[in-house]
């Protein structure tokens, strides 16, 4: 079993533990479910994003998540886009505890920092991990089931539009097709974008 796929296969498990994280409830609410369900504290940390240019990161006894202060502060009245970028970062250390936890807990750390921290000091392991909490995160956030459903939804007004084959290795409809479909998952059209070529359902020709 190749790595890619065995995260799919442990974001698939872990959705199916909890009901708050099924198909039918998108866009997530991960502030929510790493209160309620996960019971982790959720705590301000000022400067986080300006220091280390992430909006949370876990704790080391992942005994909570911090959030940037600033995020924190102005939750009820963020923007789409600062809320989505908090989901998607929520899901990517939510990707962490689930997949690193053994790994992080074999490391000697100071109880009282972060994953964030330890990942900073220690660059070789850091892109492999990052990048595995970061495919979790957008498996999690986007289901390939929900996300090939609205794909074939809109092939029909792309072929009228464009013909059988044009639209498939156009850049520009493939944008504005992310575009539209983000919103549905509360997520950056980049993310759908990358979905798109992960899953093999709408692969980059260009």
């Amino acid at each position: 079993m190749s790595d890619l796929t065995l995260i799919r296969s442990q974001v698939e498990s872990f959705r199916r533990q909890h009901r708050i994280l099924g198909t039918d409830k998108l866009p997530l609410d991960l502030l929510t479910f790493v209160d309620i369900d996960l019971r982790l504290d959720l705590i301000p940390f000022d400067g986080l994003r300006r220091e280390f240019g992430a909006d949370a990161a876990v704790l080391a006894d992942f005994s909570g998540i911090y959030i940037d202060g600033e995020t924190y502060d102005l939750i009820d009245s963020a923007h789409e886009w600062q809320l989505n970028r908090l989901r998607f970062s929520l899901a990517h250390e939510i990707g962490h505890l689930v997949l690193h936890r053994v790994f992080f807990e074999a490391q000697t750390l100071d109880s009282d920092g972060s994953f964030l921290e330890w990942l900073n000091a220690h660059n070789g392991e850091k892109y492999r991990l990052e990048q595995e909490a970061n495919e979790f995160a957008g498996r999690l956030l986007v289901p390939m089931e929900v996300l090939q459903s609205h794909f074939e939804s809109m092939k029909p007004a792309f072929i009228q539009l464009y013909g059988h084959h044009g639209w498939v290795n156009d850049p520009n409809v493939r944008e504005k097709a992310c575009e539209m479909i983000a919103p549905k998952f509360g997520v950056h059209r980049d993310a759908i974008s990358t979905r798109f070529e992960r899953e093999g359902i709408w692969p980059m020709a260009f």
